[in-house]
């Protein structure tokens, strides 16, 4: 067989399945990443060498389209190159690989010496695809990168899903905005009035009194709505983000979030009139709790990744941990002012996010059984996207913090004399959480009496 023969054409498929086969410049190469270490010693001609064996082939190509729709055909190529996630590339010589584009899309439209020919060059570069363990730091890129795109996808989804075909569908869908919205704004006011940062409230409520400003004059202009239902969707994520990052414990979080969800849900209990009625009625209510889980679920991760820090978790120090029991402690947690101070912790923030999903779920699977409309479930793959990265996001916190232990007492103890027994001497910089996380009362403090049950961390 000549070598001619062996050759394929060039085809890329992106994330989203879209197939793409494109002509290349000749020149071909592909360049593989060899993993070493160099160790030099003091007084020793040389170096050690360590192999570590391979890193991500990369495969650097031209992309060219010919013809009347090259423009078109290029864009297009464009588009797949900038979905997020992984590509195939079947390459003419090397064969098939999973790749993410990488490096920077550059495009050339010659339309003078090259007239009808679009040229993209782009690297691709082969990645592994089973689940590893990621840093903190990737986890956290991870799960902005979740929340943007679940932005992306919701609002679309909602402007997609609404009926506003006649003038009635357009007077009931603002009726069941104007509903949710004043739950979406009473709810989060008081989430916001939690936050212990003066600077930070004022910020907040300033926000929150324009995204509210500019939602009710959208939503009172029922002619305009369905043209503006994209861009009060969008605003209505980003409101429900707003209070995600402010300064209080995590279980702070789920409180707030879990009444206003409750909230949305006992609204949406009034059945309307009308399949389009029922169907506007879902796509709001649907877009509001999956914007209150989303916001939820990152705003929780984020304060126990700041709580563990805060705690000292991150540098393994024990001397500012204080918090719940082993199996995590709600009372705890919100006891320690948002410090995250054991796994146990941790997996009960996590419980309560996965819970809050849930209620979404059987909320958007009841409705869907039910009804005959269809739901393309963008939107809730992209929620349930979130809740994953957040939750992979505290598995990766917990694992930085010790495991909390309960014992009980066999004897009276003085609280200095036992604090030194379980802590050494981090004991006398720990006694102010102690008490506060197993709640001892002025006798406790003076003597902790025999069959009392403790806890403590290591």
């Amino acid at each position: 067989m000549a070598w001619t023969d062996e050759i394929s054409e060039a085809v890329y498929t992106a994330p989203s399945g879209k197939r793409i086969v494109f002509n290349y410049e000749s020149a071909l190469s592909r360049s593989t990443p060899l993993k070493t270490a160099e160790h030099t010693f003091p007084d020793v001609d040389g170096a050690e060498v360590q192999s570590l064996g391979l890193g991500g082939k990369k495969f650097p190509m031209t992309a060219i389209f010919s013809g009347g729709d090259c423009l078109s055909l290029a864009d297009e190529f464009e588009a797949a190159l900038c979905e997020r996630g992984y590509g195939t590339l079947e390459h003419p010589i090397y064969g098939k690989h999973t790749v993410v584009p990488t490096g920077s899309i550059d495009r050339s439209d010659d339309l003078v010496s090259a007239l009808n020919e679009s040229r993209v060059k782009i690297t691709f570069s082969e990645t592994l695809t089973e689940s590893l363990p990621l840093s903190e730091l990737a986890a956290e890129d991870a799960l902005d990168a979740a929340i943007d795109n679940y932005e992306n996808a919701a609002s679309a989804a909602f402007a997609g899903m609404i009926e506003t075909s006649t003038v009635d569908d357009e007077i009931q869908l603002q009726s069941v905005m104007t509903t949710q919205d004043n739950s979406l704004f009473k709810g989060l006011t008081k989430l916001c009035e939690k936050s212990g940062d003066l600077k930070q409230k004022q910020t907040l409520f300033q926000k929150l009194n324009e995204f509210k400003m500019n939602v009710t004059n959208w939503v009172k202009e029922v002619d305009t709505l369905a043209a503006k239902a994209q861009e009060i969707a969008t605003v209505v994520i980003k409101t429900a983000r707003l209070p995600s990052e402010i300064a209080i414990g995590a279980m702070g979080k789920v409180e707030g979030y879990s009444s206003v969800i409750k909230d949305f849900l006992n609204n949406a209990k009034k059945d309307p009139v009308g399949a389009n009625a029922i169907k506007n009625q879902y796509a709001a209510t649907s877009t509001m709790v999956g914007a209150m889980v989303a916001a939820l679920s990152y705003g929780v991760a984020k304060s126990a990744k700041d709580g563990a820090s805060a705690s000292g978790g991150s540098s393994g120090s024990l001397s500012s941990f204080s918090s719940s029991g082993g199996s995590g402690n709600v009372a705890g947690v919100q006891a320690n002012a948002g410090k995250i101070l054991s796994r146990g912790d941790v997996f009960t923030i996590a419980d309560a996010v996965t819970a809050q999903f849930e209620i979404y779920k059987n909320y958007i699977d009841s409705q869907v059984a039910k009804n005959a409309f269809v739901d393309t479930g963008e939107s809730y793959e992209a929620v349930l996207e979130t809740v994953i990265k957040a939750v992979e996001m505290l598995h990766e916190v917990a694992f930085d913090l010790p495991m909390a232990r309960t014992i009980k007492l066999g004897k009276d103890r003085q609280l200095f004399e036992l604090l030194c027994e379980l802590y050494g001497k981090q004991g006398f910089d720990r006694v102010d959480e102690f008490i506060m996380d197993n709640g001892l009362n002025a006798d406790e403090i003076e003597l902790i009496p025999m069959g009392r049950e403790v806890r403590y961390y290591g």
